[in-house]
């Protein structure tokens, strides 16, 4: 068993590699020889995750269209949602490789060490499941109370979301170039508010529920 943080010697990458944390050291195998194949270079797991999103996004149109979710005759407002949900499935895909790329130290975006470094991967993983979460809550399309725990467990994920949104307006400059900047927030805590408004509509606004005509 792998010391924590304990460097290796990946003989596919011909380099050292240290794992953030146990769970890293726990799949070292798959992760080194991920590595190996360049699948970790943004342009790479980009391309390949948003191609992914793409039919998991056309699946999920289809269901949404049967459940009624999209059945509103209004084209502008269908795109709107259409737009949202997809990215729900573009973030599911990316940020999935993400998690797994955070799980070493060298993958970081970071000049040296931090004191984070262990929770930046299970950080990821755990937007995944919120993200899994969401999906399964337009899936079901109901108001049981599998509903509301899932409902809930997306809005603390959309609250520490803004929280993250905001603290990159405020401490990162701007540049409509590098979304990682403050930019980047400003768009996050936009898409988050659109969320945020549908679990309004589907439990707290009066009237027909969504996917319920």
């Amino acid at each position: 068993m792998l010391l924590l943080n304990k460097s290796i010697f990946c003989a596919m990458g011909h380099d050292s590699v240290t794992f953030a944390n146990s769970l890293g050291e726990a799949v070292a195998p798959f992760l080194l020889w991920v590595r190996s194949t360049g699948f970790f270079e943004a342009p790479v797991y980009m391309s390949a995750m948003t191609a992914v999103s793409i039919p998991l996004f056309l699946w999920l149109k289809r269901r949404l269209r049967a459940n009624g979710t999209l059945s509103t005759p209004r084209a502008r407002v269908d795109l709107l949602w259409l737009t949202a949900y997809y990215g729900l499935c573009f973030l599911a895909t990316n940020v999935l490789a993400v998690a797994f790329k955070t799980l070493i130290v060298e993958e970081l975006d970071y000049e040296s060490r931090v004191w984070f470094e262990a929770y930046v991967g299970p950080l990821h993983f755990y937007i995944v499941s919120a993200i899994l979460a969401y999906i399964a809550l337009l899936l079901r399309a109901r108001r049981e109370p599998l509903d509301v725990v899932l409902g809930a467990y997306v809005q603390m994920a959309l609250i520490a979301g803004y929280a993250v949104g905001v603290y990159r307006m405020m401490n990162e400059p701007f540049s409509i170039v590098d979304l990682t900047t403050g930019v980047g927030g400003l768009i996050l805590a936009a898409y988050f508010a659109i969320y945020n408004y549908d679990l309004y509509r589907r439990f707290l606004a009066t009237g027909p529920r969504v996917g319920q005509g």
